[in-house]
């Protein structure tokens, strides 16, 4: 900001003469609100509400793990769901979440499942839109195929999930997520430390990080 200042105060007098003072003047008074305030792009980050990683991890994280920090109940979706399941989910202003796991149920366990994917909020609308689901989870029916350019075309502002109209009929019908979701995930251990899960965060650019136990299942 100090840079870009000086060279907009250089340009608007026309004069080079005061470059070096304008730039010391402006270089103190940035080290001195500094001291006292957040800088300006700091308060306008956090106004916008943009999820920003700071370099290093705040010290007073150093003794949580990520079972302590991650949310929950995780909410999750079968590999075969049903289309109402997803529309209700999706609808649920509480739950406004990006990325969902999609789970195998683990057989006489009140567990979650065993994680096999990751399916995003956008690629689930697109499904609905295009109505991408049979009528029984084991139809012989072949679903419609989607290509890569119907998600393209979607990019970057997918219609909100009040658009997409849904037929009661329809909301008993059956969405294979397989083919869709990405299948190999990022995964921690619920044991893994703080630092380290804002290390993956920030040097992978994730958005989302699936929290799983010793048995992989979604915790």
């Amino acid at each position: 900001m100090t840079l870009s200042l000086t060279v907009i105060m250089v340009e608007a007098t026309g004069n080079v003469t005061y470059g070096l003072p304008i730039m010391l003047v402006l270089l103190t008074a940035k080290i001195v609100g500094d001291y006292f305030v957040e800088g300006l792009y700091d308060i306008h980050i956090k106004l916008q509400s943009v999820p920003f990683l700071h370099l290093e991890a705040p010290a007073t994280s150093h003794w949580l793990t990520a079972r302590e920090v991650m949310s929950a109940p995780v909410t999750c979706f079968n590999r075969i769901e049903k289309v109402g399941t997803i529309v209700d989910v999706l609808s649920n202003t509480s739950t406004n979440h990006n990325g969902f796991p999609v789970v195998v149920p683990v057989a006489a366990s009140d567990d979650l499942g065993k994680i096999c994917g990751l399916i995003l909020r956008s690629q689930l609308i697109v499904l609905l839109k295009h109505k991408v689901f049979v009528e029984l989870a084991r139809s012989r029916l072949t679903q419609r195929k989607l290509q890569l350019k119907d998600f393209r075309d979607a990019y970057p502002r997918f219609p909100p999930i009040q658009s997409i109209h849904v037929s009661q009929d329809e909301r008993e019908c059956m969405m294979d997520l397989t083919e869709f979701m990405n299948p190999t995930p990022y995964t921690v251990p619920q044991e893994t430390s703080l630092p380290r899960v804002f290390k993956l965060f920030r040097a992978l650019g994730l958005r989302h990080l699936v929290v799983v136990d010793s048995e992989n299942t979604v915790s």
